[in-house]
């Protein structure tokens, strides 16, 4: 298996896409398929499943010869490490040998004869993971808003307690976080000002989630301009990060289980 990634924004894309898993999963495994690069795991707290999906020609190179799958398990705090000494002009190799399949290599190089060339081994794991099926739903209501203004309302709302509350109608959304001694904060979301809405006719949904789970998930908002959220009652809040506004298969999705109101 040899992958290659040169084109500077998908590199950089590709760094961060691993840069805040250590907060969800100490180990993953990462799936290359004949034809596209997938992976799933689920947080400690058992509260968030992430998907990572990027179709082979996503990548500059995508050369996969094995027979089969090719499943590494990986240590997410060594390989942010690794991707965290990348410079930015550095072109990424991913190399998997079957004669020495105990190692993944990592490669940074660069034209840039300022910027030294640097070679990692990293070790790899046999992990054991069955692979969830999550069935396609149709959600009751969905929008779509700028990655980085999301994150920093999540940013602040959790400075005044550990759970969102979520509420979605026709006109608006609205978003509240309280705790005894910490006081409240609302914020109101006009839904002429989003990109897109959408919401059953008459419906009015309430739901609370997890405000640290949903600031880690709004750690990668520097993957993609914008990021899709799709509610249904009494299910998981689904969230999308599109990779490349060519290919709808790369992106990165999260499932954040809602928290039971006992109201």
């Amino acid at each position: 298996m040899n992958v290659v990634i040169s084109t500077p924004q998908k590199a950089d894309t590709f760094c961060a896409m691993f840069h805040h898993m250590k907060a969800f999963t100490e180990h993953v495994n990462v799936m290359f398929e004949s034809d596209h690069m997938f992976l799933q795991s689920m947080d400690s707290a058992h509260v968030s499943v992430f998907e990572y999906n990027l179709p082979g020609v996503w990548f500059d190179k995508y050369e996969h010869s094995h027979g089969s799958a090719i499943p590494l398990g990986l240590n997410s705090t060594l390989l942010f490490k690794i991707l965290n000494t990348r410079d930015k002009t550095q072109t990424i190799t991913l190399v998997f040998d079957p004669e020495n399949n105990d190692k993944l290599y990592i490669s940074f190089t660069s034209d840039n004869k300022a910027v030294f060339d640097k070679h990692f081994e990293l070790p790899l794991m046999d992990l054991e993971y069955e692979l969830m099926s999550i069935p396609v739903m149709d959600c009751d209501a969905e929008f779509s808003v700028p990655s980085g203004t999301f994150a920093s309302l999540v940013g602040q709302l959790k400075m005044f307690g550990d759970t969102i509350d979520i509420e979605c109608s026709e006109e608006k959304i609205e978003m509240n976080s309280l705790s005894e001694g910490l006081g409240k904060m609302s914020v109101n979301i006009n839904i002429e000002d989003l990109d897109s809405y959408a919401i059953n006719e008459g419906e009015v949904m309430k739901l609370s989630f997890s405000l640290t789970m949903l600031n880690n998930i709004c750690a990668f908002s520097k993957v993609a301009k914008d990021m899709e959220i799709k509610l249904i009652k009494n299910y998981p809040m689904k969230i999308i990060y599109s990779l490349d506004s060519t290919l709808e298969d790369a992106k990165m999705t999260f499932y954040l289980a809602p928290k039971i109101n006992d109201d």
